[in-house]
């Protein structure tokens, strides 16, 4: 798993993407096999997110008690940023200030929430399934903006479902008004996915809970040590 970070010291969009390519292959064979979610066995839920000053990324990671309903630890590291902002390629960017933030936890979470895209991406390696694979945990991406793939309406269940790569990858969902994309990362089917971010939603906040409290305390963390 280290080739899944030693590119950032002299990054390569092509080899990012071949990269990519080959570890997908993996993910999507493995697809019709990932568990189903056992709900009362999920206690802890780590979210990470990102913010930017001065050349640096904030990176956070935050770990939620799914039964207690509250912020249990909070780490972060502020790393100087070795891979510029490329569509496709977020993972190269962050991924190494959220291994940084994941090393300090002392609470092993569950299952990865990550505010970006899983499958839902060009090459099927989205952050959410980058980081799920390298952490070898079910994982989930949350984004507010669409990156790939075609979205059609199921006349039936009125759900919006993202098709990518020959297969049902995520879903559009809507709360506050506005469109989350909700795809699989790495170890979760999408049934249990959708289900466990609809659960974290709350009133007048825009992302799932453990997401909103990370990009909150991400600005934060910014504005104390990124200036």
């Amino acid at each position: 798993m280290e080739a899944l970070f030693a590119m950032s010291e002299l990054f390569s969009v092509e080899k990012a993407a071949r990269l990519q390519v080959m570890l997908s292959r993996r993910v999507l064979n493995e697809l019709d096999r990932f568990p189903l979610l056992d709900f009362s066995k999920i206690k802890y839920i780590a979210a990470f997110d990102s913010s930017y000053a001065g050349g640096k990324q904030c990176a956070v990671a935050v770990v939620y008690d799914y039964s207690l309903h509250t912020v249990v630890e909070k780490t972060y590291s502020a790393v100087n940023v070795k891979v510029p902002y490329i569509p496709g390629f977020l993972a190269f960017r962050e991924i190494p200030g959220y291994m940084r933030a994941y090393s300090k936890l002392t609470i092993e979470p569950d299952l990865i929430l990550v505010d970006g895209h899983g499958l839902a991406h060009p090459r099927a390696f989205g952050i959410a399934t980058h980081i799920g694979l390298v952490l070898g945990k079910p994982s989930i991406g949350v984004a507010k903006h669409r990156l790939y793939g075609e979205i059609i309406k199921d006349e039936v269940s009125k759900r919006r479902i993202i098709i990518a790569h020959g297969r049902t990858i995520g879903e559009v969902i809507e709360h506050n008004n506005s469109e989350l994309y909700v795809s699989i990362g790495y170890r979760i089917r999408l049934e249990d996915a959708v289900k466990l971010v609809k659960n974290l939603l709350v009133e007048n906040k825009k992302l799932p809970i453990p997401l909103q409290l990370a990009d909150e305390y991400s600005k934060i963390i910014k504005n104390k040590y990124c200036k």
